[in-house]
C-alpha cells in the first residue's frame, strides 16, 4: 500500500502478487520452527526423561502463546499496525524454538522456552494473514491458500531440517537452525514499507456485526478444535509409534514431511474448491477422508503406509485457508482478531484435547489413541452443517 496525500493507494497486481510470495516465504519458515521438536520426540523424551502422557501435552502447554493470544495479538495489530508483530514475531520464534531445542536441560525449562517461543507465533500469524487478505481482495481464497501453503512447506521440511541438523551437528548444533528465520525478519522489515496503519481509534470492536459474527462463531471454532486435534494427535503419536517399532529416526520424520508435503497441495486445492462450492463442501468432504485415511493409516503396509500418510495429510489440510477465509468474512471489520479467533482459540482448544489423546495412549496404545482421533473427526460434520452461510 502506498500512500497519495493523505488517500491510499491499492498496491498493483503485480506488487500485490510480490508481497504475497514474501509473506509466504516468511510463513514458510515462521511455521517450521513451532513444528521441529516432533521428529526429535523419541530423542527428547530419553534426553529430558520424560513419558508419552507428557509428550502429547506439549502440544496443550505450548497452544497457551502459540494458539489462544493470537486474537489478542491479532486485535493489538489491528489497532497499533506497524511491522512489529510480523518482523519481531519471526525474529523471537525462530531464536527461541531453537534454543529450547539446543540447550534445555529438563522438561520445564524446554516448556518454558516453548512458551515464549510461541508468543513469536502468536503475534506473526494474525496479523500477515489479515495484511494477506487485504494484498488479494477479490481472490481470496486463492491468496491464503498460497500463504497458508507456505505454512505447510514449512512444517514439512521441520522435520527433515531437525534429523539432519542433528544427525551431522548434534543437540547443541541445532540452533543453527534459528539462522534462516532471522535473516528472513531483517528481510520482513524491507517488504513491509510503508508500514500498515493502525485502525481509527473511534473504530469499536462490540459492534453489531461483531456480535452477529460471535454467535455463528462457535460452530466453526469446534470444527478447527477437532481438525486440529487430528493434526496435532498425528504429528506428536506418529513418531513415538515408529520409535516403539524400532524404525529409524528418519523414517518417521520422513512421514511427516509427506503429511505436510502433500497437505499444502490439499490446502491450496481446498481454498480454490471453496471459492467456487463454498466452503461446507470441504469441511465435510475434509471429515470424511481425514478418518477414513487415518484408520487405514493405522492398518496398512509397506507402500501403502507412505500412500495413507499423504492422502491424510491432502485430506487434513484441505480446510486451513477455508476457515480462515470464513472467520474474516464473520468478522469483516477486525479481520487479525478474526485470524486469531479462527486459528487461535480453535486450535488451542484442539491442542489441549491432544493432551488427553496422549494420556490414552499412556494408558492403553497408541493405535487406539489415534484411531479415536479418527471418529471425532466425524464429529465435526453436524457442527458444520450449522455453520452461516457467509
Amino acid at each position: 500500500m502506498v500512500t497519495i496525500g493523505s488517500q491510499a493507494v491499492p498496491p498493483t497486481r503485480s506488487g500485490a502478487l510480490w508481497k504475497t510470495g514474501s509473506f509466504t516465504l516468511a510463513h514458510f519458515l515462521n511455521d517450521t520452527y513451532p513444528t521441529l521438536y516432533l521428529a526429535l520426540l523419541p530423542i527428547l523424551m530419553t534426553a529430558m526423561h520424560f513419558s508419552v502422557a507428557l509428550a502429547g501435552l506439549l502440544s496443550s502447554i505450548a497452544a497457551l502463546t502459540t494458539q489462544l493470544l493470537q486474537p489478542l495479538m491479532g486485535l493489538w495489530a489491528d489497532r497499533m499496525g506497524t511491522r512489529y508483530f510480523v518482523v519481531g514475531g519471526l525474529f523471537v520464534g525462530s531464536l527461541m524454538s531453537t534454543a529450547a531445542l539446543a540447550f534445555s536441560p529438563s522438561y520445564g525449562i524446554f516448556v518454558s522456552a516453548l512458551l515464549i517461543a510461541g508468543l513469536g507465533n502468536a503475534a506473526f500469524h494474525p496479523h500477515a494473514s489479515a495484511l494477506v487478505g487485504n494484498l488479494t481482495r477479490s481472490r481470496k481464497g486463492f491468496g491464503m491458500g498460497l500463504f497458508m501453503i507456505g505454512g505447510n512447506f514449512g512444517r514439512a521440511i521441520a522435520p527433515v531440517a531437525a534429523t539432519t541438523a542433528f544427525v551431522y551437528l548434534g543437540r547443541r548444533g541445532l540452533w543453527v537452525l534459528a539462522i534462516p528465520g532471522i535473516v528472513m525478519a531483517a528481510v520482513m522489515w524491507y517488504v513491509m514499507r510503508p508500514a500498515p496503519k493502525p485502525q481509527a481509534r473511534q473504530v469499536r470492536i462490540w459492534t453489531p456485526a461483531f456480535r452477529n459474527g460471535l454467535k455463528h462463531a462457535g460452530n466453526l471454532l469446534v470444527v478447527v478444535m477437532l481438525r486440529n486435534l487430528a493434526s496435532m494427535a498425528t504429528v506428536t503419536l506418529v513418531p513415538i509409534l515408529w520409535h516403539s517399532r524400532h524404525q529409524p529416526l528418519s523414517e518417521s520424520a520422513a512421514l511427516l514431511s509427506v503429511l505436510f508435503l502433500i497437505g499444502s497441495l490439499g490446502n491450496m486445492v481446498g481454498g480454490v474448491i471453496s471459492d467456487r462450492l463454498g466452503a461446507k463442501p470441504v469441511l465435510i468432504g475434509s471429515a470424511v477422508a481425514s478418518s477414513g485415511f487415518l484408520w487405514w493409516f493405522l492398518h496398512a503396509h509397506g507402500v501403502f503406509i507412505w500412500i495413507t500418510m499423504g492422502l491424510l495429510g491432502f485430506a487434513l489440510y484441505s480446510t486451513g485457508s477455508v476457515v480462515m477465509v470464513y472467520g474474516q468474512a464473520l468478522f469483516p471489520e477486525n479481520k487479525g482478531m478474526a485470524s486469531g479467533l479462527t486459528l487461535g482459540v480453535g486450535n488451542t482448544l484442539g491442542a489441549l484435547a491432544v493432551g488427553g489423546i496422549g494420556i490414552l495412549a499412556k494408558h492403553t496404545n497408541i493405535e487406539l489413541a489415534l484411531a479415536t482421533t479418527a471418529c471425532l473427526l466425524l464429529v465435526s460434520i453436524p457442527f458444520t452443517l450449522r455453520l452461516k452461510s457467509v
